[in-house]
């Protein structure tokens, strides 16, 4: 029987924040298979604790943090957005997980990450600005239906728009990668960001120029 949504989400955040990471242990794959979770029910799990961040409150932003990059890592051992391009899962399912990511930016991150971001230091903002870098497309055409990535641009707009430093310059982030196969969409949407932004902080500007031309490292 396949692991229930409390379980799945102790599986994920309930570990000491450590290195190595706890799935990166010799017995994660036994543990994980044990789980029977399916394609389709990492989806629908996603979409639960992205529309409902409430249900991490019993762990510290450093638990989240490392399960942020379990979740949405590319590299993770267990790979779960990886299955938000899966063609064996719904589209509907999948775009709306993907869309579901705005309102966890809005109703977790951007209150948990008030002020300057410290996406160098802090670990819970690095995994927060990291979000696009390590999410399994880019936009290519074999990572993805067009509808899954235009869900993910709209989805870095609207994080974009967030009264938060750390959301703009993960949005930027995202937006920066995806220039190689986007450049007229994001690039419309960064200034369209910079021309209505009259709260926008230096450094976010400053960073907003450079993603526009995909230039940020």
């Amino acid at each position: 029987m396949s692991v229930s949504f409390e379980g799945w989400m102790r599986a994920v955040f309930d570990h000491p924040a450590q290195k190595p990471e706890w799935y990166w242990d010799p017995g994660f794959d036994e543990f994980w298979d044990s789980l029977e979770i399916s394609d389709t029910l990492t989806v629908n799990y996603l979409t639960r604790l992205f529309l409902d961040s409430s249900q991490l409150k019993p762990f510290s932003l450093e638990q989240v943090a490392q399960g942020i990059w379990f979740l949405i890592g590319e590299s993770s051992p267990a790979q779960p957005c990886h299955t938000l391009l899966e063609p064996e899962v719904p589209l509907k399912e999948r775009v709306a997980c993907i869309q579901a990511m705005s309102q966890f930016f809005r109703s977790f991150v951007a209150p948990a990450a008030t002020g300057t971001a410290q996406y160098d230091s802090d670990p819970f903002h690095i995994a927060c600005y990291m979000w696009w870098d390590i999410f399994p497309s880019f936009g290519g055409a074999q990572s993805g239906e067009p509808k899954i990535h235009q869900a993910c641009l709209k989805v870095m707009e609207e994080v974009l728009l967030l009264p938060s430093e750390l959301c703009q310059i993960s949005a930027l982030h995202g937006l920066n990668h995806w220039h190689l196969h986007y450049a007229a969409e994001t690039q419309r949407i960064i200034d369209q960001f910079l021309a209505n932004g009259s709260a926008i902080t230096p450094r976010v500007r400053e960073y907003a120029l450079h993603a526009r031309g995909g230039m940020c490292l």
